[in-house]
């Protein structure tokens, strides 16, 4: 991170990386995304726009595992690969300082036939005022601050685009150096149902496919209303220093196939020892155990089919 790039984020709270992805892997993000579209987890039926991810903890049903819930690390191939991106990693290494956690992930996309309503959140130290949905009851986790020749964030989002952002079409954007704010948010600033109603203190972030937006959750931000063709599709990955947490649930690394050591790291939970050896033996036991308990669950549901196929059988003859 350079020192033109420090300055900038310091000012406003947010970077564009440009070609942060190479075309092979934003066809690679794309294609898996499609692929998911076709079919969608759950109840999602709406073929126009979801929102896939872990960004809130949902079980569908008593057998889900505990710790995780869904993740676009389940999709494989660039999504494993976005974990620990070079491109990206020294940033946060900046941003963030060593060991720092992916906290949550997921995938927004809007269309004309379904867009969404500008509702800015975040801003200073709890400084959204009493309805912000990350001010005072976030527990003081969406932070930042710069001392000593250190940037200190408690939540640092990277939205990777997979298609192009105009300035007239919609997407990210934000109040550029509320951060560093002490007021709250003016109220009727705060709401914007159409882009005529976008205040003229809001930054409206362009992007190109392959192109990353770094931003701390301390900064007033959201996403304007979709009034471009074709579809806003962006991946958000979020980090947090390894001692604190936003999701309620937690990386399991056994569930994403073949990990680097430096990714498993990165997927541990929250700790202030961060990937230490000691936590990293604590975590493996329970994965373990985890692992143990899902093959009992499993031996069980074959058990009592065995046992109700057997119940059927006796009542036909």
């Amino acid at each position: 991170m350079n020192d033109q790039e420090k300055y900038l984020f310091d000012l406003r709270g947010y970077i564009v990386v440009k070609n942060a992805l190479t075309s092979d892997q934003v066809r690679d993000l794309s294609d898996r995304l499609e692929d998911r579209r076709k079919n969608p987890p759950g109840k999602r039926n709406d073929k126009k726009w979801f929102i896939f991810g872990s960004d809130r903890t949902v079980f569908a049903n008593e057998e889900d595992a505990a710790w995780t819930s869904p993740s676009l690390l389940e999709w494989g191939g660039t999504y494993i690969d976005l974990i620990d991106l070079p491109t990206i990693a020294p940033y946060l290494e900046t941003l963030l300082g060593g060991g720092y956690r992916l906290d949550h992930d997921y995938l927004k996309i809007e269309n004309e036939e379904r867009t969404n309503t500008l509702y800015l959140h975040g801003g200073g130290q709890g400084a959204g005022g009493a309805r912000d949905i990350v001010g005072p009851t976030d527990g003081g986790q969406c932070f930042y601050r710069y001392n000593n020749g250190k940037f200190y964030n408690g939540l640092v989002s990277v939205a990777f685009e997979l298609s192009d952002v105009s300035p007239a079409s919609g997407g990210f954007a934000c109040v550029p150096g509320s951060h560093k704010m002490n007021f709250p948010l003016p109220e009727d600033w705060r709401i914007s149902k159409t882009q005529a109603d976008v205040h003229e203190c809001v930054d409206r972030v362009t992007a190109n496919a392959g192109d990353a937006i770094i931003f701390t959750e301390a900064c007033a931000h959201g996403t304007i209303p979709w009034e471009g063709g074709g579809e806003r599709r962006t991946i958000f990955y979020k980090y947090c220093p390894h001692a604190v947490a936003w999701g309620a649930c937690f990386y399991n690394g056994d569930n994403y196939g073949e990990l680097t050591d430096s990714q498993r790291a990165i997927l541990m939970p929250p700790s202030a020892y961060g990937p230490h050896e000691h936590t990293a033996a604590i975590w493996k036991k329970a994965q373990a155990e985890q692992a143990e308990l899902q093959r009992l669950r499993k031996e069980l549901a074959e058990l009592k089919a065995q046992q109700d196929d057997s119940v059927g059988s006796s009542a036909d003859s």
